[in-house]
């Protein structure tokens, strides 16, 4: 993906072996909707812990900072107990799931309950490269990523949840369609205007070391 050192690289696409286990994910997912709807109350709790982490990462991407994140995952989570009934398997259930995060966060953002994004990184949390050997190193790391995602902040609304969710989040642009609701053409150009501008940004204010960024085509 396009942010090395704020992703830490993430997946290609999948092989034949993942795709089996996606199929198989997928299978064990819609067993557990079945089950819920079937009146096993437990099942809601063995989807939360297959997915609340997802779900966490999806939201604290999209919000940045802030101790409102379990509010978030808990509205996602209410959110599903209501529609569960709803779904009948017509998509993948981690591209619903994703869907439903993705509407829950934006009207945390649209109702004025964080304001800017920025996702600030510890120490410890600095990914690691063959350059990075020292705590000064670390630090430096620490500190373009602060900047990285400050620029991400800057984008506008659209543009950033594209952004996030391909290249933080490692979903495919096929999925970001499914989940948006949008042509795949629309996430590409999203995309592509997402990168220019990210990219142009952060080569002004410098935050573009050798081992900080890799493009790819």
């Amino acid at each position: 993906m396009w942010l090395s050192v704020v992703s830490g690289g993430l997946a290609t696409a999948p092989g034949g072996g993942e795709r089996d286990d996606r199929g198989e994910a997928d299978a064990a997912d819609l067993a557990l909707v079945v089950s819920y709807q079937r009146g096993n109350g437990n099942a809601l709790g063995d989807i939360y812990r297959r997915h609340g982490k997802r779900v966490e990462s999806v939201a604290r991407n999209l919000l940045g900072p802030s101790s409102e994140i379990e509010d978030v995952v808990q509205d996602v989570f209410i959110e599903l107990q209501r529609a569960l009934f709803k779904f009948r398997g017509d998509a993948r259930f981690t591209t619903w799931l994703h869907r439903v995060t993705v509407n829950v966060a934006l009207q945390y953002l649209r109702r004025g309950r964080r304001k800017g994004w920025l996702r600030w990184l510890g120490l410890d949390d600095a990914p690691q490269t063959a350059a990075m050997h020292n705590s000064e190193s670390r630090i430096e790391a620490r500190d373009i990523c602060r900047q990285l995602y400050d620029i991400l902040g800057t984008l506008p609304e659209k543009k950033r949840t594209v952004f996030v969710l391909y290249e933080l989040e490692g979903m495919s642009l096929e999925d970001i369609a499914t989940t948006l609701g949008i042509g795949i053409n629309t996430v590409k150009s999203r995309l592509f205007h997402a990168r220019n501008e990210v990219f142009e940004v952060a080569r002004q204010r410098g935050a573009l070391p050798a081992f900080a960024l890799q493009v790819v085509k």
